[in-house]
């Protein structure tokens, strides 16, 4: 008899807490007003100085997502890789760098998109660049879909460009780096904490 093992539960919840947020937007027909006052406005982070409010929305920006095909395109990649990144560092590790990542990779697009590209005023939503830290996790411990699914992120940002989609490819390179960085942190500290004398020899 074929045993299916326990599901990740964290992984798991960040699963189900995107689809019930983007749910409840769809059938309250609330989802344009969710995306205005939850969705992430690097303009008023860098320009306009409103910083509660921009700390807020990095957060909850994570969490919202624009229809089907983007929230599908990102759970299925949270479902694919998450568990493994979970299983392998930890369940607080995950979620602390799963928040990280979408940190980073949203405080760097908006860099770009306020500083280089000019439209900051442009709203971020999604769970992207967290996620794509999930794949720089598995990248870095040695699980080379990581970088297969950040080529597919990439072909998915460009396929996006021509057909005038609005994809925030620095959120997804960005939250791939910030994972992947501090995941190789994380584990060159394990080791010094694991055998402290070794640089010394």
């Amino acid at each position: 008899m074929l045993k299916l093992g326990t599901p990740p539960p964290v992984t798991t919840a960040l699963v189900v807490v995107n689809i019930v947020v983007f749910a409840y937007g769809i059938l309250s027909n609330t989802q344009n007003a969710i995306i205005s006052n939850y969705g992430f406005v690097p303009n008023s982070l860098f320009k306009d100085s409103n910083l509660p409010d921009s700390i807020l929305r990095l957060f909850t920006s994570m969490f919202i997502h624009a229809g089907i095909a983007h929230i599908a395109f990102n759970l299925f990649a949270l479902a694919y890789m998450g568990g493994f990144a979970e299983r392998s560092i930890g369940r607080p590790k995950f979620i602390v760098l799963y928040i990280i990542a979408g940190l980073g990779g949203a405080l760097i697009h908006g860099i770009i998109a306020s500083f280089i590209l000019g439209n900051g005023y442009s709203v971020l939503i999604g769970a992207s660049g967290a996620i794509s830290g999930i794949l720089g996790i598995s990248a870095a411990l040695g699980d080379i879909r990581g970088y297969y699914w950040l080529a597919i992120q990439v072909l998915y940002v460009f396929i996006g460009s021509v057909t005038s989609l609005s994809i925030a490819f620095a959120a997804h390179v960005g939250g791939f780096i910030t994972g992947l960085v501090l995941t190789k942190l994380l584990i060159e500290m394990e080791r010094r904490k694991r055998n402290p004398y070794k640089d010394l020899a």
